[in-house]
């Protein structure tokens, strides 16, 4: 029994330090876009779904290092998550609320500030 317990808590370690190396090779060889990047995420359901939605895209966004305009497409929210959406988003830079109509019209904005790369 002792030697089946060694044996899981080796093969425990052993994907440990495969997780370890995994997110060290991402960190060096899969970098996030510049700051020229448009993320589009679009959001469905209920306020739980939105906020788990947001906080999720601005986690990435904060610790990971994710860089450029977040912009989240209303894709069927109700009232509540609408207004979940909006207060969460109300202080953070970079980061807009529209329907699924406005996103071309965001992504051209940000185009023509940024400029399409061919000067």
């Amino acid at each position: 029994m002792e030697m089946l317990l060694k044996l899981i808590l080796a093969a425990f370690a052993a994907c440990g330090l495969l997780m370890v190396l995994r997110a060290l090779l991402e960190a060096v060889l899969l970098p996030f876009p510049g700051n020229d990047a448009v993320h589009v995420y679009y959001l469905r359901g209920g306020s739980a779904e939105a906020e788990h939605a947001i906080r999720a895209c601005l986690h990435l966004r904060e610790r990971r290092g994710m860089r450029g305009m977040l912009i989240f497409a209303d894709g069927g929210l109700t009232p509540e998550a609408q207004e979940t959406a909006e207060l969460l988003l109300r202080r953070e830079p970079d980061t807009a609320l529209c329907s699924k109509a406005q996103v071309f019209d965001y992504i051209r904005q940000e185009n023509d500030e940024v400029g399409a790369g061919t000067d």
